[in-house]
């Protein structure tokens, strides 16, 4: 629910309370001001009902016109009174039906006679006043709900037209692109304070991407550099004569954790990129292809660990994909399930139009599954891995939409990588 639809759900909820209070308080009101008049007018007919006696009217007369009149005798000491009352009586027209009634009682001296004189009436009932008035405040919710409605989709529409204007710059705002956010001008105080929030936070974000990208290229190149030298060093030194075994052990070892330096600042600079959506998707990769290619490269190194690989793979299957990351995907699983396999294991690959899957046997893991797609979390420790080929994996999938996961199950080890269903 959108914020206009809210705002004016709202104020509909308030203006159904306002009105219900009011045709409270307006039916009471009402209902005062009409007792009030009808207690006037039964002064007026007693005072009437009075002077006729005093003309000499019978009082039979009198009672035909629904007047309650009795004579109290000429010696009665009693001051005069007026008792106002609601009472009960039948529906003139509805035959058994009751309805309530204002009634006067008044003792009036008449030429030094005393007369008790009771009258009876109603001029509006409080069932005609309830109607009238819910029929009034009803009408005019309604009129006000549509004019609300009305002014809420196109007086509030235009008046958000500039934040609507605003939310379609930042989609479209690119972290690499070179220029600043483009915002619309508007005259609104809070959408120009909102343009100054959101300028200076895209600027500094794009100045932070420059400024990380920039170090993470730099230190990945000049990291290379004295790397090569060592390496290059080690190699000279390693040719040396009269070097004993413990010496070339040595160097050895140097030269392997040389090795893992340069390809696990190659990873981090990978996941980087990856992290800043430096590959774009431009068109469908052959993912086949890139399949068959992969297991051709390492179809070798199985044969040296005397790893058999099945595979099917289907042809023809595409995939919105950078081919580089394509590559990667595809390279790091199957090394992985090189690597972390067993004697006399095997590997199974299965790709087609919902997915990729990759099946190694192996060892039990020995860390929680949850954990083996976070950065440096290694299965059995191993010490020629890195812990990043399924973080790198992982990272690819998520800024691709594609869904990896992982089950061990009867001694076997299952990637799997779901593909979108529109592929």
């Amino acid at each position: 629910m959108n914020l206009i639809a809210k705002t004016t759900l709202f104020y509909l909820l308030v203006a159904v309370l306002v009105f219900g209070i009011g045709g409270w308080v307006t039916y009471h009101v009402v209902k005062t001001e009409v007792t009030k008049e009808t207690d006037f007018q039964l002064y007026d007919e007693v005072q009437d009902v009075a002077n006729d006696v005093r003309d000499g009217i019978p009082i039979e007369i009198l009672r035909r016109r629904k007047v309650g009149i009795e004579h109290l005798g000429d010696h009665l000491k009693i001051d005069t009174f007026y008792r106002f009352s609601d009472t009960l009586a039948p529906h003139p027209y509805r035959a058994g039906e009751m309805e309530p009634y204002r009634k006067l009682e008044a003792v009036k001296e008449v030429d030094g006679s005393f007369y008790h004189i009771s009258i009876t009436d109603v001029f509006i009932e409080s069932d005609d006043i309830y109607d009238v008035v819910v029929e009034i405040l009803w009408r005019l919710f309604l009129i006000l709900g549509v004019g609300m409605l009305i002014a809420s989709f196109l007086v509030t529409r235009w008046l958000l037209t500039p934040f609507q204007r605003i939310l379609s710059s930042i989609r479209g705002f690119n972290i690499k692109q070179p220029e600043p956010l483009d915002l619309p001008a508007t005259s609104t105080k809070e959408f120009r304070q909102l343009n100054a929030f959101v300028s200076a936070m895209t600027e500094r974000a794009r100045r932070d991407f420059r400024s990380v990208r920039e170090f993470s290229e730099n230190a990945s190149h000049e990291m290379q550099t004295p790397l090569s030298i060592a390496r290059g060093k080690l190699e000279l030194l390693q040719e040396t004569q009269d070097l004993d075994q413990e010496q070339l052990r040595l160097i050895n070892d140097a030269q392997n954790a040389l090795r893992r330096l340069s390809k696990l600042g190659s990873a981090l600079l990978l996941l980087t990129k990856i992290e800043n959506h430096e590959f774009r998707a431009q068109r469908e990769v052959d993912i086949s292809a890139v399949v068959n290619a992969c297991l051709d490269n390492f179809s070798e190194l199985a044969m040296l660990r005397g790893l058999p690989v099945k595979r099917e793979v289907q042809p023809d299957v595409g995939l919105a994909i950078d081919p580089t990351l394509a590559d990667v995907l595809v390279s790091n699983l199957v090394r992985n399930a090189i690597r972390h396999n067993q004697e006399d294991g095997a590997i199974e690959v299965k790709l087609d139009k919902q997915g990729f899957s990759i099946r190694n046997t192996g060892a039990p893991p020995s860390i929680p599954t949850a954990d083996l797609f976070k950065r440096f979390r290694k299965n059995q420790q191993s010490e020629k891995s890195m812990g990043l080929g399924l973080a790198i994996v992982k990272k690819i999938c998520d800024t691709n939409q594609l869904e990896v996961g992982y089950d061990f199950q009867d001694g076997w080890h299952e990637i799997k990588v779901k593909f979108p269903i529109n592929v």
